[in-house]
């Protein structure tokens, strides 16, 4: 345990250092975007500076998994509580959910099933998009063509959240691995798809400093659901 306790807390401090070097460095990159002298340059297609900021997005992203996944098991991760309007969280998650699914070339439709009066919330609001929007982006990633359904509503006193797809789905065998971190249900470790496995751990530690439940249900090729609650 004491070993498992420091290999925790070094991911902690090496994820935050990481992060914070990597973030200072996207600042000094779109600082460059000022300089008058350079704007010809930086208007040219496949300039250094964009293709450095293309590279450097998914690595900020990686090293904020790790960051967040090191807060969840060494206890740090604290949540900022106030009353929420979800659907002032699902406007600002579902313009990004839209940006995701155009990534798809019209092969996946985004759709929504949202409830009306749905009552306000004590949550922490960038945490539980946060929560929300990793499961979109899983549903998309895993689905080549198809639907991806976003459905909110009220149940037995919860805001349930849940998305939805018709995607690859996942196999018996494979459902156990689901919220284990640096697990994967893809046979092909080269496939781009590919990632280290923090994310839905991240989500349920989220969704239980909130006092929700997390589960999900999915059948090899049939495509997924992942559902979450929040207390009312």
């Amino acid at each position: 345990m004491a070993a498992e306790n420091n290999q925790n807390e070094f991911l902690y401090k090496m994820s935050n250092t990481m992060r914070s070097g990597l973030v200072d460095v996207q600042k000094y990159l779109n600082e460059l975007y000022r300089v008058e002298e350079l704007e010809d340059f930086l208007d040219q297609k496949n300039n250094p500076v964009e293709n450095v900021r293309a590279v450097l997005a998914p690595l900020v992203a990686q090293v904020a998994d790790f960051q967040d996944y090191a807060e969840t098991v060494t206890g740090r991760m604290e949540l900022s509580l106030d009353e929420v309007d979800v659907y002032a969280v699902l406007d600002s998650v579902m313009t990004i959910a839209d940006q995701l699914v155009e990534q798809k070339d019209g092969r996946v439709t985004l759709e929504e099933e949202i409830e009306e009066d749905l009552p306000s919330i004590d949550a922490d609001a960038a945490r539980l998009s946060q929560a929300l929007l990793n499961l979109i982006h899983n549903a998309v990633k895993f689905t080549e063509q198809g639907y991806v359904t976003v459905r909110v509503g009220l149940e037995d006193g919860n805001i349930l959240f849940e998305v939805r797809d018709t995607g690859i789905g996942i196999s018996d065998e494979d459902q156990e691995l689901v919220f284990e971190p640096f697990e994967t249900i893809l046979a092909d470790k080269n496939d781009p798809r590919l990632g280290f496995g923090l994310g839905l751990k991240i989500v349920e530690h989220i969704i239980d400093l909130h006092d929700g439940e997390t589960w999900f249900e999915s059948k090899a090729g049939a495509g997924s659901s992942f559902f979450f609650t929040i207390p009312v």
